[in-house]
C-alpha cells in the first residue's frame, strides 16, 4: 500500500492528475509493476544476415587507443584479436601474443570503439543511406514504427547496411496519424494478436505511438513481457508517468516528457488541439516547452520515477535543434530547445538511462552524420563524453536485449567495431572522423 500510494503522489500534481488515477486504477496501471526495467530471457537479433568474413587467418588491431564501451578509461597501446565474426581476446601489447600468420592492422594515433548503436532510425527501403550511417560509425540501428514492409530493401541491397533491428509499424489509435506507418488498434484481444504477428515476422520491440489510448497499454506491456520483448513509446497524449506505471520500458523524444512537466492547464490546451488536428503538435510542442518551468516539483517527480523505473529515455534532441541566430528559428523555439537541453541534462543528472537515437535527420546535422551531431548535442546538455560514448554503445545494446552480443569490445562479442581519427574522450567532435569500421569481423572501409 506504502508503495501504491507513493505512485498516487507522484501523477496527482492537478485537478486533471485525479482523473488519470481513477483512468489508472480502472485499467491496473497502479498494479505492483517490477521497477527494475526489462530483462529478455534471451538475446534478441537483429532482422538482417550479414557477410561472414572470408580470411583464414586471425587479425590484430594494434597500436590504438581503446575504449571498450563499458565506461571505464581507455586503454593505451591495446591489442584487439578478432578471430572471423568474434572478439577473440582484449588487452594491453604485452598482455597478448600474436600468433604467427595473424593479419596486423596498425592503428597507431588512432581511437578503436565499438560500432555505435542508433536507438530510433528511420528509413525506407534505402540501403544506400544505411550504407552512409555504416561507414560513419553506426553498425547497429533501430527503427522503431517502421512497418517491415519497409525493409523490403535488406533481401536485394545493394550496399554492405547495418545491423536492423525492426519494432513492426507503431501501434496507434484511431483515426491514426501516419496511417501507413501503424496498425489502428481496435480492441485488447487485436493488441494481442497484432504483437504475436509482430514477434513472429521477427519484431524485437514494440513501439506505441501517441493516439493510442492509455487504457491499452497494460495489454500491449503483458503482451510484449511475454515474448521477451520491450515497449517504447512516443508520448503526446498521454503523459509520460501514467506511461511509464504502465510498465513501457522505454520513452522516446524529449517532447514526450512535455505534458507531464508542463502546467496542467497549458498541458490540457496542448492536448484538446493535437485531439482536434494531430498536425497541431508540431508547433505546438515548441509553444508548450518554451513555457515549462524545469523548476517544479513535477519535472522532478517524474525523473525520479523514470529513474526508479529503469526506463531508457532516447531524446533525439538532434531533430528538435533550434539555435539563436538562425532566421529560419523563432525566439519561443529556441527558448524550447534550451528548455529541451536543460531537462536531459536534469535527466542526466537524476540518473535516469540516456540512450542515443539520430531520429535520422535534423536542422543541423549534415546528410548520414544526425547521430554525431546527437552526440555533440548529449555533451552539450552536460552529459561527460565517455557516459555518451557508453549511451550510445554498450547501454543501447542493453535497450535493444542484444548485450550479450554487441556494445562493446569484449571477448566473445561480436566484432563490430569503428577506428577514430583522434580522441571522442578529448572532443566528442572527433566522433565525425570516422576512419575505419568493422562489421561482423569485416571490413566495411579502412583507410
Amino acid at each position: 500500500m506504502a508503495r501504491m500510494n507513493m505512485k498516487v503522489d507522484l501523477i496527482v500534481h492537478s485537478k486533471l492528475g485525479l482523473l488519470l488515477v481513477i483512468m489508472c486504477l480502472c485499467s491496473g496501471l497502479l498494479e505492483s509493476q517490477n521497477p527494475r526495467g526489462f530483462k529478455p530471457d534471451r538475446d534478441l537479433l537483429e532482422v538482417n544476415s550479414l557477410k561472414t568474413p572470408t580470411r583464414d587467418s586471425l587479425l590484430a588491431i594494434v597500436n590504438v587507443t581503446l575504449i571498450d564501451g563499458r565506461g571505464g578509461d581507455p586503454l593505451s597501446d591495446a591489442i584487439v584479436l578478432v578471430d572471423g565474426t568474434r572478439i577473440l581476446a582484449v588487452g594491453k601489447k604485452d598482455e597478448i601474443e600474436i600468433p604467427d600468420n595473424t593479419i596486423i592492422f596498425d592503428g597507431e594515433g588512432k581511437t578503436l570503439m565499438p560500432g555505435l548503436v542508433d536507438a530510433h532510425l528511420h528509413s525506407i527501403n534505402n540501403d544506400e543511406f544505411l550504407n552512409v550511417i555504416l561507414k560513419n560509425g553506426t553498425t547497429t540501428l533501430r527503427d522503431p514504427g517502421h512497418p517491415m514492409s519497409f525493409y523490403q530493401v535488406l533481401d536485394f541491397a545493394r550496399h554492405v547496411v547495418p545491423r536492423v533491428f525492426l519494432t513492426g509499424a507503431h501501434l496507434d489509435g484511431y483515426p491514426g496519424v501516419h496511417k501507413s506507418q501503424a496498425t489502428l488498434i481496435k480492441s485488447a484481444s487485436h493488441a494481442r494478436s497484432t504483437i504475436q504477428k509482430y514477434v513472429s515476422e521477427g519484431s524485437s520491440g514494440i513501439k506505441i505511438y501517441f493516439r493510442l489510448p492509455l487504457d491499452y497499454y497494460p495489454t500491449v506491456v503483458q503482451t510484449a513481457n511475454a515474448a521477451g520483448i520491450p515497449v517504447m513509446a512516443h508520448l503526446e497524449l498521454v503523459d509520460a508517468d501514467a506511461a511509464i506505471l504502465s510498465g513501457v520500458h522505454g520513452i522516446e523524444h524529449v517532447t514526450s516528457f512535455g505534458t507531464a512537466v508542463a502546467d496542467p492547464v497549458e498541458a490540457k490546451s496542448f492536448k484538446d488541439k493535437v485531439r482536434e488536428n494531430s498536425g497541431a503538435r508540431s508547433e505546438g510542442r515548441y509553444d508548450l516547452w518554451s513555457r515549462i518551468d524545469l523548476k517544479s516539483d513535477r519535472v522532478q517527480r517524474v525523473l525520479d520515477l523514470a529513474k526508479d523505473y529503469d526506463v531508457y529515455f532516447c531524446p533525439t534532441l538532434t531533430t528538435f535543434e533550434r539555435q539563436a541566430g538562425d532566421t529560419r528559428a523563432e525566439e519561443y523555439q529556441v527558448k524550447a530547445f534550451q528548455n529541451m537541453l536543460e531537462f536531459v541534462a536534469m535527466a542526466y543528472r537524476s540518473g535516469v538511462k540516456i540512450v542515443t537515437g539520430s531520429h535520422t535527420s535534423g536542422w543541423y546535422a549534415d546528410y548520414g552524420l544526425a547521430y554525431q551531431r546527437e552526440m555533440q548535442l548529449l555533451v552539450e546538455a552536460g552529459m561527460t563524453p565517455m557516459d555518451v560514448i557508453r549511451s550510445s554503445t554498450s547501454l543501447n545494446a542493453q535497450y535493444f536485449g542484444s548485450e550479450n552480443r554487441i556494445g562493446s569490445i569484449e571477448k566473445g562479442k561480436l566484432a563490430d567495431l569503428i577506428l577514430i581519427d583522434g580522441n571522442p574522450i578529448e572532443d566528442i567532435s572527433n566522433m565525425y572522423k570516422v576512419s575505419a569500421v568493422m562489421l561482423n569481423g569485416e571490413w566495411v572501409n579502412r583507410p
